[in-house]
Formats: structure tokens, sequence, C-alpha cells
């Protein structure tokens, strides 16, 4: 696979995640979360890629704050499910993400994973749409969301 200079290699991205805070694990294991329900449907393909990115992330290695996050993540999954068409709460919940995931390079790596899983079972317009609320979200410009997307799309 051929990476462009936005887009990080596996080896990159796991010595860049290294050393983050239990809250912004939480924040990648949300977006994963939210990335699997974006099309109000879970399949296996989708599984599977949220299997392989979460291997990026350094609480999987480290079972105390494995347990402490993947509790997180049934909450937040209850969220969205509960309340993805209440007026304001998607658009929170990508704030809240934004403060937590704070470094470009780690929002970077955020929205490559996020496209990632979104994109493992084929890819919807409200996928796509929701990629470019969370890439506004982290400020960056469409056309560097739409690079990521089609990077990814040929990638997998």
């Amino acid at each position: 696979m051929t990476l462009q200079s936005e887009i990080m290699s596996y080896f990159d991205e796991v010595e860049s995640l290294k050393g983050m805070s239990i809250d912004a694990n939480k924040a990648f294991m949300d977006l994963m979360v939210l990335a699997v329900l974006a099309d109000r449907e879970v399949t296996d393909e989708e599984i599977m890629q949220l299997d392989e990115e979460l291997l990026r992330l350094p609480f999987i290695w480290d079972e105390e704050a494995r347990d402490e996050v993947t509790d997180h993540s049934a909450q937040t999954r209850a969220l969205i499910e509960e309340g993805r068409d209440e007026p304001g709460v998607m658009e929170g919940f990508m704030d809240s993400l934004a403060k937590r995931i704070e470094t470009d390079e780690h929002r970077q790596i955020a929205l490559r994973m996020f496209v990632a899983v979104a994109q493992s079972d084929g890819f919807t317009e409200e996928e796509r749409q929701l990629c470019h609320a969370l890439g506004a979200t982290f400020e960056f410009e469409a056309g560097h969301v739409d690079a990521v997307i089609n990077e990814i799309a040929e990638s997998l």
C-alpha cells in the first residue's frame, strides 16, 4: 500500500499513540464505536476492521486500561443508538471527541481509523457525511477529508 504523507503507516501510528491518556484512548474507542454504528448496521466486515484498528491503540495491551475503555464503549454505544436522531446529540458527541483528541497528528490518525471502519462494508452517503462532519470538527478542510477517504478506499 502506498501511503500519502498525510496518512501514516501502521507502525508510525502505533508509535504516535503510545503514551495517550485513558481519556484519549476512550475518545478513540468512542470514535470506533461511532464508525461501526454509522450506517445503523453492524457487519462482520466492520467488526474485522475494528479489530484491526484497535490493535493500533495502546490500551489494548494494558488489561486495566482495556477494561476501563471497553466498559466505557458500551455506554457510548447506548448513547449513539438512543440519541443519534436527537438534535445536537451527534454534534455534541463529535465536539467531545475533538476536545479529547487534541493534536493534529492524533486527529489525523483518528480520521483515518474512522474512515477505514466506515468503509469496510461499503460506504453509504450517511457514512461519508459523518466522515466530513468529523473532519470539520477536527478542523480539516473538506478536500483533505476526501483525500483520506480516497486513499483508504484504495487500500482496503
